[in-house]
């Protein structure tokens, strides 16, 4: 192991199990309150690249998450994972911020953690933007990296390397700390949690809790200073589908040519 320390920090967050979550008939909206609340799926992807780091390099690894005192058991996940220590950021201030101001909270958390790198799924499923990971590097001025498949760490040059997917291949790109990550989904096997860091995360930990106020953004957050706007939402009917078994390749053939002449 490479003696360094870096301070890395992910952010997890609760979302509606996207297999549960249902869309309500009168208002049009997700029903979060119909699906059970689990940690959003790409961010485990977040945490695995975020240990892989710390296999190879001496760091801390915190996860923070912005919500109510009920997202605590997704820090207790991520620290049954293996991070050591969690961030709370729960304020009644937040209540109804869209992606800036919640970048802008996470950006003020990620600076006053004092992260060398910051890594988060590449978006959630409960909104599926990708605009948070971006939006806190731009708050802080730090470098980004998007759509990483792979890191490779180089504590000597105080980079991080990444292999980013694009289109029609891939790209490897170095960034000089501190920067932020956005890890792509499915590209990270998360580590299984081993059973006494599950006891500890369920029974001892306690995560640290930070307010508005703590992180000096009062003002900056909520409803009031959220510019996205719903214009409008609709409820699609499904549309009904016929169908009918035929019993022989040629009785198919009859059947398309009938449709398509």
């Amino acid at each position: 192991m490479t003696t360094v320390t870096w301070t890395i920090v992910v952010g997890v967050k609760q979302v509606p199990d996207a297999d549960e979550v249902g869309i309500d008939p009168d208002t049009g909206r997700l029903d979060r309150a119909s699906a059970p609340a689990v940690m959003n799926p790409p961010d485990r992807g977040a945490l695995e690249a975020a240990l892989s780091i710390k296999d190879v390099v001496d760091a801390r690894v915190v996860a923070m998450t912005m919500g109510p005192p009920m997202a605590t058991p997704v820090l207790e996940e991520a620290i049954a994972m293996g991070c050591d220590d969690a961030v709370l950021i729960t304020d009644r201030a937040f209540a109804g911020s869209d992606t800036w101001p919640t970048s802008l909270t996470l950006a003020r958390a990620a600076e006053q953690l004092g992260a060398d790198i910051v890594l988060a799924g590449e978006e959630t499923t409960d909104s599926s933007t990708g605009q948070v990971p971006p939006g806190i590097a731009a708050h802080n001025g730090w470098a980004q990296l998007t759509y990483v498949e792979a890191v490779e760490p180089r504590p000597e040059e105080n980079r991080l390397v990444a292999t980013r997917d694009v289109e029609g291949g891939h790209e490897r790109v170095a960034a000089d700390l501190p920067v932020v990550v956005a890890v792509a989904y499915g590209e990270f096997d998360p580590r299984p949690a081993p059973l006494h860091r599950k006891l500890y995360a369920e029974n001892d930990f306690e995560p640290i809790e930070w307010t508005a106020e703590d992180l000096d953004i009062k003002d900056e957050v909520g409803l009031d200073v959220s510019p996205t706007s719903v214009g409008g939402m609709e409820t699609v009917q499904p549309v009904e589908r016929k169908g009918e078994v035929v019993e022989t390749a040629d009785d198919l053939a009859e059947q398309i040519t009938e449709v398509y002449s």
